[in-house]
């Protein structure tokens, strides 16, 4: 079982360094990495079909427009969040229910238990009275 397990892992890592843009697989020629721009002058404007890299050079270039968006995502956070607790609210009530029906179940069961105990002690009270009641009248029919 354990050979089978390492033959599958080691089949897996085969498969996924075979996969083109794997960190597995070495650079191909003619594709080096771009030398960074010199410290004086602004980077590169993104390519055109880049969306993101486009999203954070507007936002790195106008701080109101970041201002902005944090804004608008904390505030569509801060109604997930509200929400997420509401529903958590209710239900911690739903199961509170629960909790006291069970609270209110055993102390019942607890309850009949010690009158039942309490109901069998007074009928072996009543029953050793008994017991002692024919054993001295025995004994004084024996005398």
């Amino acid at each position: 079982m354990n050979k089978l397990i390492v033959i599958l892992i080691l089949g897996l890592s085969a498969v996924a360094a075979a996969q083109p843009g794997s960190a597995a697989q070495p650079p191909q020629p003619g594709s080096a990495a771009q030398p960074a721009p010199p410290a004086d002058q602004p980077p590169p404007p993104p390519a055109p079909n880049d969306a993101r890299a486009a999203c954070s050079a507007a936002m790195n270039a106008d701080p109101a427009f970041a201002k902005s968006i944090i804004a608008t995502v904390d505030a569509k956070s801060d109604a997930k969040i509200l929400e997420m607790h509401q529903q958590a609210a209710g239900q911690v009530a739903e199961n509170q229910r629960h909790v006291i029906y069970a609270y209110a179940a055993m102390w019942i069961l607890a309850a009949g238990f010690v009158a039942f105990m309490w109901w069998r002690q007074q009928a072996l009270k009543a029953e050793l009275a008994q017991l002692r009641r024919d054993l001295d009248a025995a004994a004084k029919d024996s005398k």
